[in-house]
């Protein structure tokens, strides 16, 4: 599905409203200020998703929610190993590593910081459309990233050839950046632009 200016325009409006209530949950959540920029927001082909996110091969953190509504689809938020150990250090208060792999209070953790990640991104596009978006229980994997979009690939439904890309920069903690990512149902994103009058 090929995206115009406009309503390109319109889906990064969407992502500066999700990054505003991420970063005020966030803050609430870390008791320090924290806010967050989004210095690009793309529609781009699933095919090309992948290598988007980062190098195939190189795990990342990746919080996942099946969308339910009038709108379904899939959400995806792509943490850097990095970025993840160190939210999870200032959630804890702790300088110590922590093995995201198989630590599961760190991954219970990380679960509940991506799940504020994803819940805000789907809020504003129900704010902004006015198309009420569900998100199901989150689940979380520290795998490689062509092994995620695999997975998603295997699940039931039939996606739509354009996804919603949405990279984020958080300040108040140092070297945090994440990747919001959208797969629509077949169908869906066309049900959202047509509700934005675009």
């Amino acid at each position: 599905m090929e995206i115009d200016q406009m309503q390109l325009d319109a889906l990064r409006e969407i992502g500066n409203i999700g990054s505003g209530h991420a970063a005020t949950a966030l803050s609430t959540m870390l008791n320090r200020r924290i806010e967050m920029s989004i210095p690009e927001v793309r529609a781009i082909e699933f095919e090309n998703a992948p290598t988007v996110i980062g190098h195939l091969e190189i795990p990342q953190a990746v919080i996942y929610v099946k969308v339910e509504g009038d709108a379904p689809g899939k959400a995806v938020f792509f943490f850097p190993l990095e970025s993840a150990e160190i939210l999870v250090q200032a959630l804890f208060g702790s300088n110590e590593p922590f093995n995201l792999f198989d630590n599961e209070m760190a991954q219970s953790a990380l679960k509940e910081i991506g799940n504020i990640m994803v819940s805000s991104f789907l809020i504003a596009i129900t704010e902004f459309s006015g198309i009420p978006l569900l998100p199901s229980v989150p689940a979380l994997a520290v795998d490689m990233v062509g092994a995620i979009f695999d997975a998603i690939l295997l699940e039931d439904g039939i996606l739509e050839d354009t996804v919603l890309f949405i990279n984020t920069q958080l300040s108040g903690i140092p070297q945090i950046e994440g990747k919001f990512v959208f797969l629509p149902d077949e169908g869906s994103l066309r049900k959202l632009l047509g509700a934005l009058g675009l």
